[in-house]
């Protein structure tokens, strides 16, 4: 080797040298220097390099209009021996609770010393919807408006873009993407009505698919996904993530939380997370690629003839609409064979409002 050529060689090893003791020495977590009831704030997370154990942080994923911190809550479980990270979100929209209850169960029961790899939880993504006990995100520009999350991922940066858009931004860039092997978005239907528990999940991605069986759900729907939402804009980075659907808004379904519990830590075991094996769910579920919506087509008191889960046949009687005297308006049947899928809760009715999801 000629003096240039080690030359050379001795640099290259020498700069290796610098970025490996530069990462050592960047440190997982980017605080603020604030603290929350003692919780540090963070605006950038690497969970896989913290120390194994529990950690607690709020994350800092916007301001408010009177300029005070939007502080979102994030727990990291790091496991003694080395795995995967998955990665669990709940309450993307603000009034679909039962996930924060399933990762609350799930966080507890949870030891750090039996844990290959890592989990990191949102138990309430959309904080300023949950504070204002609405599905979506408040604004207050121009005279104020309500925004899905879920149909505006990944965001945008701090340089440009919508107030919601920067929120979302923050927290992909800064919490979601970097720390996700695999996930799990956890949702509920939107007020008024309500699901088994479901799972969305694109089958044309093998661990998606096998994310969805492990899960043990009643129902999946085999769905490529739509623009804009967490799930789909994981599986575009080549994370394979589901939707788990569980139950409805604004409560605590205990039968249902127990369900999903109990399915994430059997994927977690399909997965490496935990020892032992994956179980076979006990429940088979009902798998479709394609659903229909009843709609009213005027407003009125509904009443419905099936409910959850149930087989339909094309044709059959599955709900009838009254007036305010108890006159009937018009019924309402299947228009095809399937499985019902979800149910309006609310008996009263407007026009372009469901009534029930059959899936097929």
């Amino acid at each position: 080797m000629t003096p240039f050529l080690r030359l050379i060689a001795s640099l290259m090893i020498a700069l290796g040298a610098a970025q490996a003791a530069h990462a050592c020495m960047t440190a997982p977590v980017e605080e603020t220097g604030d603290r929350v009831a003692g919780v540090p704030v963070i605006t950038g997370l690497d969970a896989a390099r913290l120390p194994q154990g529990r950690h607690d942080f709020y994350f800092r994923a916007g301001w408010r209009n009177t300029g005070e911190p939007i502080h979102v809550p994030v727990v990291v479980v790091r496991g003694a021996q080395p795995g995967k990270t998955l990665l669990l979100t709940a309450a993307v929209h603000g009034d679909e609770l039962n996930g924060i209850a399933v990762l609350h169960r799930l966080l507890e029961g949870l030891n750090a010393e039996t844990l290959s790899g890592t989990v990191v939880a949102v138990p309430g993504l959309n904080q300023p919807g949950i504070n204002a006990n609405n599905r979506r995100f408040p604004v207050s520009s121009g005279g104020g408006a309500l925004v899905d999350l879920n149909r505006n991922f990944p965001g945008t940066d701090e340089v440009g873009g919508s107030t919601s858009g920067r929120y979302i931004g923050a927290l992909w860039g800064g919490l979601l993407r970097p720390n996700a092997d695999f996930a799990v978005d956890i949702h509920t239907q939107t007020r008024g009505a309500a699901y088994p528990l479901f799972v969305f999940a694109d089958f044309g991605n093998a661990k998606a698919r096998a994310a969805a069986h492990m899960l043990g759900p009643d129902m999946i729907k085999n769905d490529a996904g739509q623009q804009g939402t967490l799930e789909t804009s994981l599986m575009k980075e080549g994370i394979p993530a589901v939707t788990l659907e569980v139950g409805a808004p604004k409560q605590f379904q205990p039968e249902l939380i127990d369900r999903a519990v109990w399915g994430i830590m059997n994927l977690m075991r399909h997965e490496g997370l935990l020892a032992g094996d994956a179980e076979a769910p006990p429940v088979k579920a009902i798998v479709g690629s394609n659903y229909t919506n009843i709609y009213a087509d005027r407003g009125g008191i509904a009443v419905l003839h099936v409910g959850l889960k149930d087989v339909v046949t094309k044709g059959q009687k599955v709900a009838t609409l009254y007036d305010a005297f108890g006159h009937v308006i018009r019924t309402y049947k299947a228009p095809h064979n399937g499985w019902v899928l979800a149910i309006s809760t609310d008996p009263v009715r407007e026009a372009g409002s469901m009534l029930l999801r059959i899936l097929q």
